[in-house]
């Protein structure tokens, strides 16, 4: 095979008589990033061309596994892969082109001070969900570089996780690319099982990435390399330390996700996420700083073909898990779209309540027994023994309403209200879905159903063109509220997509209370920056 060399196409030349490049996004020892627009379905349609030029076998063979993953992969925080090619001696990647600035360019833009709390996990919150999403597919996938520079915020606010598996990272300001070293990462958000060859990936691998991306959104500077902080016992001195605007719980949770042991930080994404809003996940429990356990839902345990099952292996370090760690990943059918939260604790054979496991904890931390301070598994099973013989005896002295049952559905109660005022919190902080004309077309009438009128103004082209026009905007649809009654369900019919950029979409339109009414709605989108479609007007025929 004749060799090729790193040389970048010419402005304007026709990749595989469809792609014409219109710019050159970055480039490195593997290929070039090119902008191109598609010149057979329309010049306003945008994508990122990713190029390899290394021919050998190996590299072909790793180019068209990754392929095929990234292909399959369809999550509203991800960029879309579209297909790959080979041409001219060249392998290809036609992606979508994200438009908008990285975490690293904003902190850069800020003059490298931190950036406020709440932005920041606005930014990050959707950036773990889609995390999650890798994590449970079949096989799992790991992105291994997490990091402020592959997060790309749009003018819209929408987080985008960009750079699976491209083999390149980007270098702000230079418009270059340099070689992605697979197994470390980048130093400063790569955890030290990234550095060895014995080093035990997983979820908790990219955990760790997150937490750095935080450490440096929140305190303005990166994080001390695992290598410094286990060669030359550098400290990492706490978020809050260095920005006193650092919310206790999420300093704590940054600090957990940086752990240099695996077992020692969230297992998952959605463990972190969670802690993220709730300050008893994230170890803090009235102001004070639990100990420093692993968490109560651990990671899967390894099996000997992950790849084949679709397992993670667990954490180096992890001895004993509960029988509810042996439940496999998510299938895609069962994967929620809203950030999902792990349950902890109560169900998962921890205990009989939330005040059992509480006096365990206690009796281990005074650490009580014949033999002083006994494994923290053998004085878990002594307090529970202890609390299954004297279970008759509280019954009857406490009454039914103290029992260890009752506290167990209590504590069962308040946990399933926490999660869903977590999950309340992030489907309100959510950017909406404007990544094609039927998921703008849905958000807009799921919107007005819950007649949520500022989030329905999120979905209009005006929303962009005419800032000025939203209270006359929601005026217009709080009175077809009380004329035709609001809306209870809609049907897309129809989507008519033969223009480049315009597209009319069909959608019955259930309104009203008792005898609701069908009305037939006609709406033109138009889309804007090669990933977003915004409605244009929406009519009844």
């Amino acid at each position: 095979m004749a060799e090729t060399s790193n040389i970048a196409l010419p402005i304007g030349t026709v990749v595989h008589q469809r792609y014409r490049i219109t710019a050159i996004v970055g480039r490195g020892g593997l290929g070039t990033v090119y902008q191109v627009a598609d010149v057979l379905y329309g010049r306003q349609n945008v994508y990122a061309l990713k190029e390899l030029i290394d021919q050998s076998q190996g590299a072909r063979k790793q180019f068209e596994l990754e392929s095929q993953w990234l292909q399959s992969l369809d999550h509203n925080h991800i960029p879309k892969v579209r297909e790959h090619f080979e041409w001219e001696q060249r392998l290809y990647l036609v992606m979508d082109y994200v438009d908008g600035e990285n975490l690293e360019e904003k902190l850069a833009h800020a003059g490298g001070r931190p950036l406020p709390e709440q932005q920041v996990l606005t930014w990050i919150l959707p950036v773990c969900d889609a995390l999650h999403y890798l994590h449970t597919r079949m096989p799992p996938i790991l992105h291994r570089d997490v990091k402020p520079a592959n997060i790309i915020v749009t003018p819209a606010q929408h987080a985008v996780l960009v750079d699976l598996g491209i083999a390149k990272e980007h270098l702000p300001g230079a418009g270059q690319t340099a070689t992605f070293v697979r197994k470390a990462g980048t130093e400063g958000y790569a955890p030290p099982e990234q550095y060895t060859v014995a080093g035990q990936t997983g979820p908790w691998s990219d955990v760790y990435g997150v937490g750095a991306t935080l450490y440096q959104l929140l305190t303005g500077g990166v994080p001390p390399t695992a290598v410094e902080r286990v060669a030359l016992d550098k400290r990492l001195i706490p978020p809050r330390e260095l920005n006193p605007g650092v919310s206790p719980h999420v300093s704590a949770a940054v600090l957990r996700a940086l752990a240099l042991r695996p077992v020692e930080r969230f297992q998952s994404v959605r463990e972190l996420a969670q802690a993220l809003v709730n300050p008893a996940a994230a170890g803090y429990l009235g102001g004070t700083r639990a100990s420093a356990t692993p968490p109560l839902t651990p990671a899967p345990p390894s099996l000997p073909n992950q790849r084949a099952t679709g397992q993670m292996p667990s954490p180096p370090g992890n001895a004993r898990t509960p029988a509810a760690a042996l439940r496999g990943p998510m299938t895609p059918a069962d994967q929620p779209r809203s950030f999902p939260q792990p349950i902890t604790g109560v169900g998962d054979g921890w205990g009989a309540s939330i005040a059992s496991a509480r006096h365990a904890e206690a009796r281990m931390a005074a650490g009580t027994g014949s033999g002083g301070l006994a494994p923290a598994g053998q004085q878990l099973r002594a307090a529970q023994a202890r609390l299954a013989d004297e279970g008759e005896e509280r019954i009857r002295r406490r009454g039914p309403l103290r029992s260890p049952l009752v506290l167990g559905i209590a504590g069962a109660c308040v946990a399933a209200l926490l999660i869903g005022l977590t999950v309340a919190v992030l489907a309100a902080t959510a950017p909406p879905d404007r990544s094609s004309p039927q998921a703008a077309v849905s958000g807009y009438f799921t919107a007005l159903s819950a007649r949520d009128y500022d989030r329905a103004w999120q979905y209009a082209t005006a929303s962009r063109n005419a800032p000025d026009a939203h209270d006359s905007f929601v005026g217009a649809l709080r009175a077809d509220d009380a004329r035709f009654g609001h809306v209870r369900s809609a049907t897309i019919t129809h989507v008519d997509n033969s223009a480049a950029s315009k597209v009319t979409v069909q959608v019955d339109v259930r309104r009203g209370d008792g005898s609701a009414a069908t009305f037939t709605y006609i709406l033109t989108l138009t889309q804007y920056d090669g990933n977003t479609w915004l409605i244009d007007n929406a009519a009844t025929s």
